[in-house]
């Protein structure tokens, strides 16, 4: 499981709002403030040092906050390695800091360490099963001359990808799609019940794998309609989001600002997950309606399809699919690109 050296960082900013993004064996990190610094330094050592420098010269109050994703791909939850999530402090620590670890949806699971110069060089480290959605630090107690600092060397964790974790709607409540089960209910895009009668499991090898064919779509929250979805969600290329009651392809709908095709993924794979009721249907992911399992591909591309190898064809839904950019209504385009510029995605996201 891969521990973050922050190695290949390199990058510089200072300021109130200062922001740097670099990246680590291959994933993606920001690192920002917020709050009213002095003068927030942020540090992300590619050279020599190989760590991460928090720094601020005299006040006391706002956060830093260290993300997995650039300025426009964030979102990313990481969870345990080895059981445990690992955050090893580096050379210098000047006044007290706390830290927290962000669960990604119930901040009564957050993580919560108080460190200070007598713990220069520790790990600080928790056992858990929970996914984290970042970490924030804190400066809360003056040090030498008024000067806070503190540095990080490492953080060992698992990137929990992008699509473990998705919220699906049933009638308890939001579950996260990989815990669902065979005769769980879920909620229907038209206010129905069904029920999961399989969950294909289809890992994705990176290092193999075509980045344009494979990687994952963003939808940012609000990027389809206010609050919808309700948060960042992210369906492989071919996932069908429905639109007033037309079916698009995810790689149809993208604008690289609030739709974008995620560029990069953890080097060690990720996993799709995907939904059989028994019949083609819209569910609702991260409240956005969202289509289920449909028997486009052989179940042999799932490392469970064996489960599934007698189970009668899907039938597709009988309503327009719209499978390529080109064939995107203007209407659709343009409301789109206005949600984008409500969200203030001013510059285009990366895409694959």
């Amino acid at each position: 499981m891969p521990t973050f050296q922050f190695d290949e960082g390199n990058a510089f900013d200072i300021g109130s709002n200062a922001s740097i993004n670099f990246t680590d064996a291959t994933v993606p990190f920001t690192l920002s403030t917020s709050g009213n610094f002095g003068g927030g330094q942020l540090f992300a050592d590619g050279g020599g040092a190989q760590q991460i420098l928090i720094g601020d010269s005299n006040t006391i109050g706002g956060d830093y906050v260290l993300d997995i994703g650039t300025a426009n791909t964030s979102g990313t939850n990481f969870g345990a390695s080895g059981g445990n999530i690992s955050l090893q402090l580096g050379t210098s620590i000047n006044g007290g800091w706390d830290i927290v670890f962000v669960h990604e949806t119930n901040t009564a699971l957050n993580q919560t360490f108080t460190v200070n110069s007598l713990n220069t060089g520790s790990t600080l480290s928790f056992a858990t099963t929970e996914n984290f959605s970042e970490i924030r630090f804190s400066y809360s107690t003056p040090g030498l001359g008024g000067f806070g600092e503190l540095t990080i060397n490492s953080l060992t964790a698992t990137i929990t990808c992008y699509l473990a974790g998705t919220g699906i709607a049933t009638p308890t409540g939001r579950v996260a799609v990989e815990t669902l089960q065979p005769g769980d209910e879920i909620l229907t895009a038209d206010g129905g019940t069904t029920t999961v009668r399989w969950l294909g499991i289809q890992p994705i090898d990176t290092k193999t794998a075509t980045p344009a064919k494979a990687n994952p779509i963003c939808f940012t929250a609000g990027s389809i309609a206010p609050n919808v979805p309700s948060r960042d969600l992210f369906v492989s290329p071919d996932h069908a989001m429905d639109i007033d009651g037309i079916l698009y392809n995810a790689t149809a709908l993208v604008n690289g600002r609030s739709i974008y095709q995620v560029a990069q993924m953890p080097m060690d794979g990720f996993t799709y997950y995907h939904i059989d009721t028994g019949s083609h249907e819209l569910v609702l992911a991260e409240g956005a309606a969202s289509e289920t399992y449909l028997d486009a591909v052989g179940r042999d591309a799932f490392i469970n399809g064996h489960e599934q190898a007698d189970a009668p064809i899907i039938s597709e839904m009988s309503v327009p699919r719209i499978v390529a950019r080109r064939m995107v209504p203007q209407h659709v385009v343009d409301a789109l690109a206005e949600r984008a510029d409500a969200l203030g995605y001013t510059a285009a996201a990366k895409v694959a």
